[in-house]
């Protein structure tokens, strides 16, 4: 089992690039697994040994490293599982799996039938509010909440429609986002903000920044830009939406292997309502104009393989704003805060730094 799961981890998660990987390596203190190549590694073990890891096994005690896994593997694969062990979501687990450091997760009443569901880390400093790309889930921003916990405030959001977070509205338009979003800001004891947004998420955050430069210091857009023509993108970027691995082949630098549990994962996020009611004609409109008027000081990190926004795009936003910078990452596509994470705290990091001495 030990050498079978060597050669899962090294070869399906990481492409061959760790061929000195071994049992005792540390798996989560290296940044070896991640919120996606956590999801294929449980499918990966339920499929090949009958094991579904319940809830409360998922802690770094069992996933120090392969060594640690193949012992629980075998404790539970021993075991008779219990119903609610084996209906609990990937989600579900992956939530669990951030509780385990430390991450606290929320789930917040905001009004109006909206339950904000969050992940949060304690620090020092205005709280960055961490907004995912459309159909992300909090744990996209996994690796940021570990890497800044205990030197900034941190929380990450679930969309409406998405994740944890609950709402009577399964359709919700980008003017409901932006809407629900600062129904929980209002919740918040903290009134100063850096908005740190990806993708989709950043139009939410532009839009905050706008009405709220007073509480907003600062704005961090990665994977985001000026499209120009938005309707030739929306229909390019809805026909990959169909074939996820031709979406994951444009986000990725290095595009994770598709599995069934993958592409069932994909697929879920691609087909809900709240995907496509995102962007409706009112949106797309706005897509021109979205960085009128932002006044804060403003980042773009851009992937320099992003076949989703390429990183020309954000340097054409970049030059309407009075106060904005671009940071390219290499290797590195749409997601640059899954793909290249700690690089990518430290791109913040330091703008924030510039900021606070200007």
């Amino acid at each position: 089992m030990i050498e079978e799961l060597i050669e899962f981890i090294n070869q399906d998660l990481l492409e061959g690039a760790a061929p000195d990987l071994d049992q005792h390596t540390p798996l989560l203190e290296l940044g070896i697994l991640n919120s996606l190549s956590m999801v294929r590694l449980l499918a990966h073990v339920d499929q090949r040994y009958g094991a579904k890891i319940p809830e409360h096994d998922i802690t770094p005690v069992h996933f120090e490293n392969i060594e640690t896994l193949c012992a629980l593997i075998k404790t539970l694969s021993a075991e008779e599982q219990v119903e609610s062990d084996e209906a609990s979501s990937e989600l579900d687990r992956l939530v669990k799996l951030q509780e385990s450091y430390g991450i606290k997760s929320e789930l917040v009443a905001a009004g109006a039938g909206f339950k904000q569901h969050t992940l949060r880390v304690k620090g020092d400093g205005p709280l960055w509010i961490l907004l995912p790309a459309l159909g992300n889930p909090s744990t996209s921003w996994s690796s940021t909440l570990r890497s800044v916990q205990g030197r900034h405030n941190a929380v990450a959001l679930d969309l409406a429609g998405f994740g944890l977070s609950e709402s009577e509205n399964d359709s919700p338009s980008y003017v409901d986002h932006v809407e629900y979003t600062l129904q929980y800001l209002e919740t918040l004891e903290e009134k100063e903000w850096v908005l740190v947004a990806n993708s989709a998420g950043s139009m939410i955050a532009t839009e905050i920044a706008r009405r709220h430069p007073d509480k907003v210091k600062a704005l961090v857009c990665t994977g985001f830009g000026l499209v120009d023509d938005v309707e030739s993108w929306w229909g390019d970027l809805k026909k990959m939406s169909a074939n996820p691995e031709q979406f994951l082949a444009a986000a990725y630098y290095h595009p994770p292997k598709m599995t069934p549990a993958l592409e069932d994962l994909l697929n879920d996020v691609l087909s809900r309502p709240a995907y496509h009611t995102f962007l409706d004609e009112y949106a797309r409109k706005s897509m021109a104009t979205t960085f009128d008027g932002v006044k804060v000081p403003t980042l773009f990190v851009a992937g320099n393989h992003d076949q989703i926004i390429p990183p020309e795009w954000s340097e054409k936003a970049a030059e309407k704003l009075e106060n904005a910078t671009v940071t390219r990452l290499s290797r590195c596509g749409h997601f640059s805060a899954s793909e290249r994470p700690e690089e990518f705290v430290w791109v913040v990091e330091d703008f924030l730094n510039k900021v606070e001495m200007a």
